[in-house]
């Protein structure tokens, strides 16, 4: 019982620091980040709202990995680190990283809430879908603004290119994550929340 109110803790912790970021994201004028954190808050809160139950909410790792990737986009900014070498590297993989954990969240609301029913298998692949389709669509779109509108979001073509690779090969990367998360993931939290038939179980 003291473990749970703990994890509803922490969940509720990440929801607050979800907030946060995205607040920062809307301030920066950040449409891609501003747009995930919008998403990411709504299927966070989710199943408290349905369920009219404070401590029925997601669990607190996925929150956090969530979270994660919009502290590693505005973190290095605020501190101006935006010259260091590796900074582009590491905005393309946090914003993998959003699109995956929250396609993944997604599918787990979809499973819970909807006539939708999933196994593992769709899942993965669904989510994996999702990173590589979102995460090109906003790099395409980046592009395309730089062109009709005279942005420089995008500095060159190679630019693109090195985003469409991320998407590709992070959605993989993050494919098998997923699925070692799902197999050792204990049975009664999937059950908890209500995502059994995804780990294989009901």
């Amino acid at each position: 019982m003291v473990r749970q109110q703990i994890e509803v803790a922490l969940s509720w912790t990440a929801v607050i620091s979800l907030f946060l970021a995205t607040e920062y994201a809307i301030f920066s004028v950040n449409l891609f980040w501003t747009i995930m954190g919008f998403w990411a808050l709504c299927i966070a809160v989710l199943p408290a709202v349905v369920r009219r139950d404070l401590g029925n909410i997601l669990p607190f790792e996925l929150l956090f990995l969530i979270a994660i990737p919009f502290y590693l986009y505005s973190v290095p900014q605020n501190l101006g680190w935006n010259d260091r070498f590796y900074y582009d590297n590491l905005l393309r993989a946090s914003e993998v990283l959003a699109t995956f954990f929250i396609g993944f969240v997604t599918m787990m609301d979809l499973h819970a809430y909807t006539s939708l029913r999933t196994n593992k298998v769709f899942a993965v692949a669904f989510t994996v879908l999702l990173t590589m389709a979102l995460s090109s669509l906003f790099a395409i779109g980046n592009f395309v603004s730089d062109q009709l509108f005279g942005t420089s979001i995008v500095a060159s073509n190679r630019e693109l290119m090195m985003n469409l690779v991320y998407s590709f090969f992070g959605g993989i990367v993050m494919g098998i994550v997923l699925t070692l998360y799902l197999r050792h993931m204990p049975l009664e939290r999937l059950r908890r929340f209500s995502i059994g038939r995804i780990g294989g179980e009901e």
